[in-house]
């Protein structure tokens, strides 16, 4: 019985060495899937600050082209201020250029009128002076 008794003992001793031995393989094993977890962890985290450098480096990209499509729009608005400047001036010069047309056209006008006229009176002084003579 006592035989009996110690063998049950070694036997449950046996089962407890058993379980010793499978739990230390599932911490090995526990281990290891903490390690591989944590490389996982590393693995996201180096693609979650890549992806976010990429990020950064498109949105710096958006903003410097975004500044540079600023700076020609205002640099295209000034140029379109100058020209509507430019056009008022030449059509002011034109205004001037088309009164003083204006004016000398009418000065020419007075002076066929007086041409016409010192011509006639120049003719009929001729005829007078053939009359004379």
């Amino acid at each position: 019985v006592q035989l009996q008794d110690r063998n049950e003992r070694l036997y449950g001793l046996g089962d407890l060495q058993e379980r010793m031995e499978k739990l230390a393989g599932s911490k090995t094993d526990l281990s290891a899937r903490v390690v591989f977890s944590e490389e996982e962890k590393l693995k996201i985290s180096k693609d979650l600050v890549d992806l976010q450098i990429e990020t950064n480096k498109m949105k710096e990209q958006y903003e410097t082209e975004n500044f540079e499509l600023k700076n020609m729009v205002l640099a295209l608005e000034n140029r379109v201020l100058e020209l509507e400047l430019c056009s008022e001036k030449v059509t002011g010069e034109r205004d001037a250029l088309q009164e003083r047309l204006h004016a000398l056209e009418s000065n020419r006008k007075e002076l066929a009128d007086e041409y016409i006229i010192l011509k006639s009176n120049y003719l009929a002084l001729g005829k007078e002076l053939e009359q004379e003579v």
